[in-house]
């Protein structure tokens, strides 16, 4: 845990943080593939984080680009799993989802809000300054409006100093390169600079190797495994730094 007087500002991802995959949109693709399946909110919630898991469990033995389909693969059938689907359905579903991600999925699935992470994320907004670093595909700064999250400058929502896409800048988490402008933008140093994401292998290590502390987003606490500071959820580090 870092101490509150020791964060200047905070920088956050926006998958697994603020949105998730859309458990409606979801279930229409698996459905479409021939395996019913119902999820509600909470369903896809916890099933996103323990794809996440299956994620930091490739990315531990394979040296992969986490982008790669074959990468999120391993996040569906987990994901899936967690659902409740079992055998065959697995893989049938996996099969339905990767149909999804095939195409420019980012803004039509990746479309449930997690609304207590965003409005707690308002309330860090109001004490310090904060900023957005995520691999997008170009389309970060309207998803961030468009979800009620943030924008760049005043206005109706919480203001960021920047929103950094990674398609925008040609460089992607883990690559610490990507932090740069959001430091920039804040004018903050790294070490005193948090960082909040979802993932290890592309926002635990990314931070780190930026000089930047860092926070993950573990509700199921299925890291505990790990030695890095993780929380159940934005509302906890709102809490701690009041």
């Amino acid at each position: 845990m870092i101490p509150a007087t020791y964060i200047d500002a905070v920088v956050f991802d926006m998958g697994g943080v603020f949105i998730i995959p859309n458990p409606t949109i979801v279930c229409d693709a698996v459905n479409a593939a021939g395996v019913p399946l119902e999820m509600s909110v909470e369903d896809a919630h916890d099933a996103h984080y323990r794809g996440v898991r299956a994620i930091t469990e490739l990315l531990a033995t394979e040296d992969v680009d986490e982008s790669q389909l074959e990468v999120w693969r391993h996040y569906d059938l987990a994901y899936f799993e967690s659902a409740g689907l079992a055998g065959d359905d697995i893989r049938i579903a996996a099969d339905g989802r990767e149909k999804l991600r095939r195409r420019d999925e980012v803004t039509d699935v990746w479309t449930q809000v997690l609304a207590h992470n965003i409005a707690a994320f308002g309330q860090i907004a109001e004490n310090r300054p904060v900023a957005i670093v995520t691999n997008n595909i170009g389309t970060a700064a309207e998803q961030c409006f468009d979800h009620g999250i943030c924008q760049v400058g005043d206005g109706e929502l919480p203001k960021v100093a920047a929103i950094v896409d990674s398609t925008l800048v040609g460089v992607a988490k883990p690559d610490p390169r990507i932090f740069d402008p959001a430091l920039a933008a804040l004018g903050t140093e790294p070490s005193r600079t948090l960082y909040v994401g979802d993932t290890v292998h592309a926002d635990v290590l990314g931070a780190t190797a930026a000089g930047m502390p860092v926070v993950q987003l573990d509700p199921l606490e299925l890291h505990a495994d790990h030695a890095h500071w993780r929380l159940p959820h934005v509302v906890a580090l709102a809490e701690h730094l009041q």
